[in-house]
């Protein structure tokens, strides 16, 4: 059985974090190793919520004795989400250094939310990116990161932006929920070599949803890393994300969303290439 290690928030009354995490993978046949970063007692974007703070050296320690339980080895898969400072992000760096199959998704903050992490974590996550092979981020995380107003950000640009990323940095990167120009949802993929995107409505809800960019970047992580070209890994993964969030029954993502096997879209991705 693969292992994933997913280094994230444990959040207790929302599926996000590693429990999102633990939830998609654990069903699609993976043994999921869970360590925390942090305790939440709801998503951040919320307001009211209770933060437990863990000790610095938790993330490393937690992985020690994984390593003296489990058999843990080279071809393992790194999932690591929420940093809530420096001192845990230096934990997880040991963690992470020298791996081979790393996905970042350096949480940041969104469009209805805006930034809800201290700047010290800001100027940090660039070193837990540069150990990652793969990087899955919305399009507020990604422009904050580039430095560009997410407000006047073009279609174009963001393409071409992230084609020289990848080519500079030799990473795969996918980026979600895109503002499209009909005010639609674009998700994009890139490597070194291509670009493709894939566009869906974008579903309007009274409160927000917490949990999609988790479930997506779980989803990214199991097709990538089981030889799915990248055009099949973001159709299969923005399909999925539709159907579970056109399926919604409450205010937020429950197991029953996502573990409903009603009807699937077929939603098909383009190329970028020319571009």
């Amino acid at each position: 059985m693969k292992k994933i290690i997913t280094i994230q928030s444990n959040v207790l009354n929302d599926l996000v974090g590693n429990q999102a995490a633990s939830l998609i993978l654990g069903n699609l046949s993976y043994q999921v190793l869970q360590i925390p970063t942090i305790i939440l007692s709801s998503h951040k974007g919320n307001k009211n919520f209770i933060e437990i703070p863990i000790n610095q050296n938790i993330p490393l320690l937690f992985f020690k004795a994984f390593q003296k339980l489990y058999k843990l080895n080279h071809d393992d898969i790194f999932l690591v989400g929420y940093i809530p400072n420096s001192k845990i992000g230096c934990s997880v760096l040991q963690i992470i250094k020298g791996q081979k199959k790393v996905v970042v998704d350096p949480v940041i903050g969104d469009i209805d939310t805006g930034i809800y992490i201290s700047k010290e974590v800001i100027n940090f996550l660039p070193k837990i990116i540069k150990e990652a092979s793969h990087v899955s981020l919305n399009f507020f995380e990604w422009s904050t990161l580039e430095k560009k107003n997410y407000k006047d950000y073009k279609f174009n640009t963001i393409a071409k932006d992230a084609k020289n990323y990848c080519k500079k940095n030799n990473k795969i990167l996918f980026i979600r929920s895109i503002i499209g120009p009909k005010k639609n949802l674009i998700n994009m993929i890139v490597s070194n070599k291509n670009c493709f995107y894939i566009e869906t409505p974008n579903i309007k809800f009274k409160k927000r949803i917490d949990g999609a960019g988790d479930i997506s970047t779980a989803l990214f992580t199991h097709h990538v890393f089981n030889n799915v070209n990248l055009k099949k890994t973001l159709e299969l993964t923005t399909n999925l994300m539709f159907k579970i969030i056109k399926n919604i029954k409450g205010d937020k993502i429950t197991t029953d969303d996502v573990m409903n096997k009603n009807s699937i879209y077929k939603f098909k991705a383009k190329s970028l290439n020319n571009l």
